[in-house]
């Protein structure tokens, strides 16, 4: 009976996490899309400026410099949403690529470049995976989520798509 009791606490928990993780990306989703439109607007502001004083021979002036810094403000908030929902996911971007690759990962999956070390421990997860150093490589890794493939140098699991392993950065056939 006490197996069942927590089975049953360890279930609510987990669902009681991942429905928190869901609303808090809906929430940093809606920021997104309010910050993205935010800089649509200026855009349109913008061309619409230039366009009246070139349209009258006018010069350019204060007016672009507030806009410019109106606009590199709504960026910034872009990106940290950005960082908050893949926090959030568990994942990463490539930077060559824009591929998303899991946080832990060393390699990107699509074009195989080694992720640096410094992005990985900018803002992990609360629950982040913390590899052992004392077990074998495909026990270190994260857990594995749908279709996996084992890379045949490493033995590490990697998702099916994966072109590349994402722990030691071997093509994965």
């Amino acid at each position: 009976m006490a197996e069942i009791r927590e089975t049953l606490v360890n279930f609510t928990k987990n669902a009681s996490k991942t429905t928190g993780d869901l609303i808090k990306t809906a929430k940093l989703n809606i920021s997104l899309t309010s910050e993205q439109a935010t800089i649509k607007n200026l855009y349109t502001e913008i061309g619409k400026k230039v366009h009246e004083i070139y349209q009258y021979g006018g010069t350019l002036g204060k007016f672009f410099d507030e806009k410019y810094l109106e606009l590199e403000a709504a960026e910034r908030k872009i990106a940290e949403i950005k960082e908050q929902i893949a926090v959030i996911k568990g994942i990463r971007e490539c930077p060559k690529c824009g591929k998303n690759a899991e946080r832990g990962a060393e390699f990107c999956p699509k074009c195989g470049i080694r992720l640096e070390a410094a992005a990985m421990a900018e803002a992990p997860p609360a629950e982040a995976f913390i590899p052992d150093a004392q077990s074998p490589a495909s026990n270190s890794k994260p857990p594995a989520h749908g279709p996996q493939r084992a890379c045949r140098v490493c033995g590490a699991s990697n998702d099916a798509d994966t072109k590349f392993c994402l722990f030691c950065g071997r093509i994965v056939d």
